[in-house]
Protein backbone atom coordinates (compact mmCIF):
# COMPACT_ATOMS: atom_id res chain seq x y z
CA UNK A 1 0.00 0.00 0.00
CA UNK A 2 2.70 2.58 0.77
CA UNK A 3 4.64 1.92 -2.26
CA UNK A 4 1.02 2.29 -4.26
CA UNK A 5 1.12 5.77 -2.54
CA UNK A 6 4.38 6.21 -3.51
CA UNK A 7 3.73 5.74 -7.14
CA UNK A 8 0.60 7.65 -7.10
CA UNK A 9 2.68 10.87 -5.33
CA UNK A 10 5.56 10.65 -8.43
CA UNK A 11 2.38 10.62 -11.01
CA UNK A 12 0.98 13.46 -9.95
CA UNK A 13 3.71 15.69 -9.70
CA UNK A 14 4.57 14.15 -13.68
CA UNK A 15 1.59 15.17 -14.07
CA UNK A 16 1.25 18.65 -12.51
CA UNK A 17 4.82 18.87 -14.57
CA UNK A 18 3.38 17.92 -17.70
CA UNK A 19 0.65 20.47 -17.51
CA UNK A 20 2.70 23.41 -16.60
CA UNK A 21 4.53 22.72 -19.69
CA UNK A 22 1.43 22.56 -22.09
CA UNK A 23 0.29 26.10 -20.27
CA UNK A 24 3.84 27.73 -21.36
CA UNK A 25 3.49 26.14 -24.99
CA UNK A 26 1.85 27.13 -28.09
CA UNK A 27 -1.13 25.02 -27.47
CA UNK A 28 -2.62 24.51 -31.27
CA UNK A 29 0.31 24.09 -32.59
CA UNK A 30 1.15 21.12 -29.72
CA UNK A 31 -2.22 19.26 -30.99
CA UNK A 32 -1.48 20.23 -34.75
CA UNK A 33 1.81 18.40 -34.42
CA UNK A 34 0.13 15.09 -32.06
CA UNK A 35 -2.73 14.65 -34.80
CA UNK A 36 -5.66 15.62 -32.54
CA UNK A 37 -8.94 17.19 -33.63
CA UNK A 38 -9.37 20.13 -31.42
CA UNK A 39 -12.51 22.84 -31.05
CA UNK A 40 -11.72 26.47 -29.76
CA UNK A 41 -14.17 28.20 -27.95
CA UNK A 42 -13.85 31.23 -25.74
CA UNK A 43 -13.34 29.04 -21.96
CA UNK A 44 -10.61 27.09 -23.77
CA UNK A 45 -9.93 23.79 -26.06
CA UNK A 46 -12.03 20.80 -26.34
CA UNK A 47 -9.50 18.15 -27.92
CA UNK A 48 -10.51 14.69 -28.96
CA UNK A 49 -7.55 12.10 -28.85
CA UNK A 50 -7.98 8.28 -29.59
CA UNK A 51 -6.36 5.94 -26.78
CA UNK A 52 -6.47 2.91 -28.16
CA UNK A 53 -10.06 1.90 -28.94
CA UNK A 54 -11.30 4.79 -27.41
CA UNK A 55 -11.82 8.15 -27.45
CA UNK A 56 -10.64 10.85 -24.63
CA UNK A 57 -11.41 13.95 -24.46
CA UNK A 58 -9.59 16.72 -22.98
CA UNK A 59 -10.52 20.14 -21.59
CA UNK A 60 -8.16 23.11 -21.86
CA UNK A 61 -7.16 24.69 -19.35
CA UNK A 62 -9.15 22.61 -16.81
CA UNK A 63 -6.61 19.68 -17.72
CA UNK A 64 -10.26 17.86 -17.65
CA UNK A 65 -10.52 14.18 -18.42
CA UNK A 66 -12.98 12.56 -20.30
CA UNK A 67 -13.42 8.52 -21.65
CA UNK A 68 -16.00 7.61 -24.16
CA UNK A 69 -15.57 4.15 -22.80
CA UNK A 70 -14.33 4.29 -18.91
CA UNK A 71 -16.08 6.50 -15.92
CA UNK A 72 -12.54 7.50 -14.93
CA UNK A 73 -9.24 8.54 -16.64
CA UNK A 74 -6.80 7.20 -14.31
CA UNK A 75 -3.58 9.53 -13.88
CA UNK A 76 -0.62 7.60 -15.86
CA UNK A 77 -3.32 7.76 -18.82
CA UNK A 78 -3.39 11.87 -18.56
CA UNK A 79 0.20 11.76 -17.49
CA UNK A 80 1.14 9.76 -21.02
CA UNK A 81 -1.48 12.19 -23.19
CA UNK A 82 0.37 15.05 -22.22
CA UNK A 83 3.44 14.01 -22.50
CA UNK A 84 2.70 12.95 -26.32
CA UNK A 85 1.31 16.45 -26.90
CA UNK A 86 4.17 18.22 -24.96
CA UNK A 87 6.63 15.84 -26.90
CA UNK A 88 5.07 15.64 -30.37
CA UNK A 89 7.86 16.32 -33.24
CA UNK A 90 4.76 16.22 -36.53
CA UNK A 91 7.08 14.12 -38.45
CA UNK A 92 5.65 11.88 -41.04
CA UNK A 93 5.71 8.61 -39.83
CA UNK A 94 8.12 6.51 -41.90
CA UNK A 95 7.01 2.78 -41.95
CA UNK A 96 10.63 1.99 -40.92
CA UNK A 97 10.07 -0.66 -37.47
CA UNK A 98 12.34 -0.48 -35.18
CA UNK A 99 12.60 -3.26 -32.40
CA UNK A 100 12.59 -2.38 -28.74
CA UNK A 101 16.62 -2.80 -28.09
CA UNK A 102 17.13 -1.26 -31.03
CA UNK A 103 15.67 2.18 -30.64
CA UNK A 104 17.98 5.37 -28.88
CA UNK A 105 18.42 5.07 -25.68
CA UNK A 106 16.34 1.79 -24.68
CA UNK A 107 18.82 -1.44 -24.94
CA UNK A 108 19.76 -1.50 -21.65
CA UNK A 109 16.06 -1.81 -20.61
CA UNK A 110 15.25 -4.65 -22.63
CA UNK A 111 15.17 -7.17 -19.36
CA UNK A 112 12.08 -4.32 -18.01
CA UNK A 113 10.49 -4.55 -21.68
CA UNK A 114 10.86 -8.10 -21.77
CA UNK A 115 9.07 -9.02 -18.27
CA UNK A 116 5.99 -6.23 -18.58
CA UNK A 117 5.54 -7.06 -21.87
CA UNK A 118 6.32 -9.62 -24.26
CA UNK A 119 6.62 -12.38 -21.31
CA UNK A 120 3.28 -11.91 -20.62
CA UNK A 121 1.71 -11.95 -23.87
CA UNK A 122 3.96 -15.35 -24.64
CA UNK A 123 1.85 -16.85 -21.78
CA UNK A 124 -1.38 -15.72 -22.70
CA UNK A 125 -1.13 -16.87 -25.99
CA UNK A 126 1.22 -19.56 -26.99
CA UNK A 127 -1.09 -22.39 -28.31
CA UNK A 128 -3.84 -19.40 -29.06
CA UNK A 129 -3.41 -16.89 -32.07
CA UNK A 130 -6.58 -16.83 -32.90
CA UNK A 131 -7.32 -15.15 -29.28
CA UNK A 132 -4.47 -12.94 -30.17
CA UNK A 133 -5.62 -11.53 -33.43
CA UNK A 134 -9.69 -11.53 -31.90
CA UNK A 135 -7.76 -8.85 -29.36
CA UNK A 136 -6.24 -7.10 -31.56
CA UNK A 137 -9.41 -6.51 -33.84
CA UNK A 138 -11.37 -5.46 -30.54
CA UNK A 139 -8.59 -3.02 -30.30
CA UNK A 140 -9.31 -1.53 -33.74
CA UNK A 141 -6.00 -3.53 -34.71
CA UNK A 142 -4.78 -3.38 -38.63
CA UNK A 143 -3.56 -7.28 -39.19
CA UNK A 144 -0.30 -7.68 -40.54
CA UNK A 145 1.13 -10.49 -41.93
CA UNK A 146 3.99 -11.59 -39.85
CA UNK A 147 4.99 -14.04 -37.67
CA UNK A 148 1.66 -17.04 -37.27
CA UNK A 149 -0.35 -13.83 -36.34
CA UNK A 150 0.37 -9.92 -35.78
CA UNK A 151 -1.08 -6.52 -35.89
CA UNK A 152 -0.80 -2.99 -35.29
CA UNK A 153 -2.37 -1.06 -32.83
CA UNK A 154 -2.89 2.79 -32.54
CA UNK A 155 -2.60 3.38 -28.64
CA UNK A 156 -2.02 7.68 -29.93
CA UNK A 157 -2.48 8.88 -33.27
CA UNK A 158 0.96 9.24 -34.25
CA UNK A 159 2.27 6.04 -32.33
CA UNK A 160 1.84 2.69 -33.97
CA UNK A 161 2.70 -0.22 -32.48
CA UNK A 162 3.13 -3.33 -34.00
CA UNK A 163 2.99 -6.99 -32.47
CA UNK A 164 3.93 -10.12 -33.77
CA UNK A 165 3.26 -13.80 -32.12
CA UNK A 166 4.98 -17.15 -33.31
CA UNK A 167 3.21 -20.05 -31.67
CA UNK A 168 4.45 -22.38 -29.40
CA UNK A 169 5.64 -25.59 -31.09
CA UNK A 170 6.92 -29.26 -30.34
CA UNK A 171 11.04 -27.54 -30.80
CA UNK A 172 10.46 -23.78 -29.62
CA UNK A 173 8.82 -21.77 -27.33
CA UNK A 174 6.17 -19.37 -27.95
CA UNK A 175 7.47 -15.86 -29.16
CA UNK A 176 6.44 -12.23 -29.33
CA UNK A 177 8.29 -9.61 -31.04
CA UNK A 178 7.14 -5.36 -30.59
CA UNK A 179 7.95 -2.99 -33.41
CA UNK A 180 7.79 0.48 -33.24
CA UNK A 181 7.90 3.04 -35.97
CA UNK A 182 11.48 4.59 -36.64
CA UNK A 183 9.71 7.70 -35.42
CA UNK A 184 8.89 6.89 -31.61
CA UNK A 185 11.57 8.48 -30.11
CA UNK A 186 9.82 12.15 -31.37
CA UNK A 187 6.93 11.66 -29.89
CA UNK A 188 6.93 10.01 -26.68
CA UNK A 189 10.16 10.43 -24.30
CA UNK A 190 12.53 7.12 -23.87
CA UNK A 191 10.44 6.17 -20.22
CA UNK A 192 7.20 6.21 -21.82
CA UNK A 193 7.58 3.83 -24.54
CA UNK A 194 7.85 0.90 -21.79
CA UNK A 195 4.50 2.49 -20.64
CA UNK A 196 2.31 2.38 -23.37
CA UNK A 197 3.56 -1.06 -24.88
CA UNK A 198 2.99 -2.47 -21.17
CA UNK A 199 -0.40 -0.62 -21.71
CA UNK A 200 -1.29 -2.19 -24.55
CA UNK A 201 -0.15 -5.18 -23.91
CA UNK A 202 -2.17 -5.76 -20.78
CA UNK A 203 -5.44 -4.65 -23.20
CA UNK A 204 -4.82 -7.03 -25.66
CA UNK A 205 -4.84 -9.78 -22.68
CA UNK A 206 -7.90 -7.93 -21.11
CA UNK A 207 -9.43 -8.08 -24.46
CA UNK A 208 -9.25 -11.62 -25.08
CA UNK A 209 -9.67 -12.64 -21.77
CA UNK A 210 -13.48 -10.89 -22.38
CA UNK A 211 -13.95 -12.84 -25.58
CA UNK A 212 -12.38 -16.44 -24.56
CA UNK A 213 -13.05 -16.99 -20.82
CA UNK A 214 -10.09 -16.12 -18.08
CA UNK A 215 -9.50 -19.91 -17.93
CA UNK A 216 -8.28 -20.03 -21.87
CA UNK A 217 -5.80 -17.09 -21.51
Amino acid sequence: MIEVLKKQKVYKRVFEDACNQLRKSNVKERFQKSGITYRESEKGYRAEIPFFNEIITMLYPEFKFISSKSPVVNLVTKVIILHYINFASGDALNMNLLSYEDIPGCKHYMPIFEKRVTKPLEKAFALNRDAFLEAGRSLNGFEETYGDASFTLYPLPRVPITFILWEADEEFPPSVRVLFDETINSYLPLEDITVIARLAAMRIIKAARIHYGQDDI
